[in-house]
């Protein structure tokens, strides 16, 4: 299998973000093309980007900034993949960014497992995939007095911590986009780690911001077993960032 990461740089305007977006659809030769977070802006552009796709071959996972299909549907940050050159809406969006929205919020990580189980997660020629958006990596904390040991955020709910770890040891990649790099890449190498654990693969690529040039390491990351792997390919240029990996 053939993973393909894409990041996008934040600074280009909406229509250059969209052509470059359909163009590397189209010449994608892998099996799963990962955009980062924010990959297209909104409804108009996933209904331009049905009528442009012509790859059949890959399963492609992008987000829209925000959704408005109709009065009753106003989210942002939702999920949709590409199969088969169709588009279909996977119905979830972000549940939350900071470890302080879902620290202690029992009810929030309770609606969040049953989201993971029934919605975030589809498979790739016989490989289970799973979803976590941006920021929801802080459904791992780590305990700092352990060298940064990971573990469960909610210590307390040994229910949904064992259903969160029953649902991660049946998939075999976790694919995490993200909008923009993440901070304290001490702890979140430690969480990488674990996601990856028991010979899972492990996916994230983010939007360049401001700090971060377009061939920065720290825009991607990738993990199988809880060791990093190293790009087969890779390919830059003014708006893109690409790595391919082989033989997942």
């Amino acid at each position: 299998m053939i993973i393909e990461l894409v990041s996008l740089r934040n600074s280009i305007t909406k229509k250059k973000r969209f052509d470059v977006v359909s163009e590397i659809i189209n010449q994608s030769e892998s099996d799963i093309v990962l955009f980062c977070g924010h990959t297209i802006f909104d409804w108009n552009d996933c209904i331009e980007l049905s009528s442009r796709v012509t790859n059949i071959d890959s399963l492609i996972l992008f987000e829209l900034n925000k959704t408005d299909e109709s009065s009753f549907i106003r989210r942002k940050n939702c999920l949709f993949r590409i199969e088969k050159g169709q588009i279909l809406n996977m119905f979830t969006n972000q549940f939350f960014a900071t470890s302080q929205e879902i620290e202690g919020n029992e009810l929030l990580c309770e609606h969040y497992i049953d989201e993971l189980e029934t919605k975030r997660c589809f498979s790739v020629k016989g490989k289970k995939c799973l979803v976590l958006q941006c920021g929801e990596i802080n459904i791992i904390k780590n305990i700092q007095k352990e060298n940064n040991r990971p573990v469960f955020r909610l210590q307390n709910r040994i229910d949904l911590e064992k259903r969160f770890f029953n649902l991660l040891n049946s998939v075999d990649l976790v694919l995490n986009p993200a909008h923009t790099p993440m901070g304290n890449q001490g702890k979140m190498e430690k969480r990488r780690e674990m996601l990856s654990a028991n010979k899972r693969y492990y996916f994230s690529t983010s939007n360049s911001d401001e700090k971060h040039l377009i061939d920065s390491a720290g825009l991607q990351y990738s993990f199988y077993d809880g060791h990093r792997l190293n790009e087969t390919t890779r390919e830059i240029n003014n708006y893109a960032q690409i790595r391919v990996f082989v033989n997942v």
